[in-house]
């Protein structure tokens, strides 16, 4: 019996041997798909390092622009401020001269120069023909400016807009990426 014992001890052995094998084969694998993971994950922060390093890049200059055009915006503000001011200006001296010539009208009727009503009404009607036009030129001058001024505005925004757009649509598009990506990771990892 003792041959028999040993026998099957050698055999239980070298079954049990083998089994080690597979099981030492089978962990080695398993490491060496936690080693392969790792590389993946690690690959996969570098992308989102460099995607975040991207999109930090691209909101600096987008705020550049925007800044940008920030000031450009006051700058036409101020000048169109300027504009209207001058106008201003150059309407009230219009105004104050055509006040002289209707004082003047006024005295020189009271002076008693001949036919002074019939010239104080052609010198009225004169003077109010010139303010009227005066006026009317002034508003169309400015109303003209004002409204290149706003179209000018206007595209500014319009192209801002269209930046902004397209930024928002890369963004979208590399949130999803990345999420997928990142499933993808954990689908394997679980798998």
């Amino acid at each position: 019996m003792n041959d028999d014992a040993n026998g099957r001890t050698g055999a239980l052995l070298e079954h049990l041997g083998a089994r080690f094998d597979l099981v030492l084969e089978a962990v080695t694998g398993f490491g060496g798909g936690i080693d392969s993971l790792r590389e993946e994950i690690r690959g996969q922060f570098t992308e989102v390092g460099r995607q975040i390093r991207f999109l930090s890049e691209q909101i600096a200059v987008n705020r550049g622009q925007v800044a940008s055009l920030r000031q450009d915006l006051s700058a036409e503000l101020v000048r169109l401020g300027e504009e209207l001011g001058k106008s201003r200006v150059e309407l009230g001296e219009r105004i104050g001269l055509s006040e002289q010539a209707l004082r003047g009208g006024i005295t020189a009727t009271q002076t008693g120069v001949e036919d002074s009503k019939g010239r104080f009404a052609a010198e009225l009607t004169k003077t109010a023909g010139r303010l009227k036009a005066d006026l009317n030129g002034s508003a169309e001058t400015v109303a003209k400016k004002l409204e290149a001024e706003m179209k000018k505005a206007n595209k500014l925004i319009a192209a801002l807009d269209k930046k902004f757009e397209r930024f928002d649509d890369r963004i979208t598009i590399q949130t999803r990426d990345q999420e997928e990506r990142v499933r993808k990771i954990e689908r394997r990892g679980r798998g």
